[in-house]
């Protein structure tokens, strides 16, 4: 199989990388810092910038998707495939991360191909290592895990009496407790 030529492709900034967009993906719906939105439907093609929301989106995804580890054009990565009852399509995310910063990228089917390889082959090379790469997202994952079970707690305390729970999660951890 030959390469694929994205010489031509346009480029699209998302978070602080320059990703080579397809051209059967220009013109998007949506484009931003955070975002690179073809079509309303996110699942049709996206490029996103995470680590703003890694916590909670990767902790959604692994427990909503099949994932499998896998490398893409050198990058370490979890390949995760889903089926839209609704749409009745599957899809994909691909999560890697270039420089220091994590991104995924949705795509319609179960396969990465090599359109999507050519994509994330546009981005920096990660500074981690294999071993790095994981244990961060395993880390967001248990804490995505702590999150959610305080937060499951929250309807032991009712508020007609006067009892509030809280969380933060920062530099120093998970935080929580109640407040009366």
């Amino acid at each position: 199989m030959s390469a694929i030529d994205s010489s031509n492709w346009t480029t699209a900034n998302v978070g602080y990388e320059e990703f080579k967009i397809p051209p059967k993906y220009e013109n998007p719906y949506k484009s931003d810092f955070h975002m690179y939105e073809f079509d309303e439907d996110i699942d049709v093609f996206t490029i996103r910038y995470v680590n703003p929301a890694i916590m909670d989106l990767y902790g959604y995804f692994i427990e909503r998707n099949t994932a499998k580890k896998v490398n893409v054009s050198g990058h370490d990565a979890v390949h995760f495939t889903s089926y839209d009852r609704y749409d009745k399509t599957n899809n994909s995310k691909l999560w890697f991360s270039a420089g220091e910063e994590f991104y995924y990228i949705t795509w319609r089917g179960n396969n990465i191909t090599p359109t999507i390889k050519e994509v994330v082959k546009s981005a920096s090379d990660s500074n981690y290592t294999h071993e790095e790469f994981y244990d961060i997202l395993n880390e967001e994952y248990q804490n995505y895990r702590i999150i959610n079970a305080i937060e499951s707690q929250r309807f032991d305390y009712p508020s007609s009496e006067g009892y509030h729970t809280f969380y933060s999660y920062g530099s120093n951890g998970a935080n929580f407790g109640v407040i009366r």
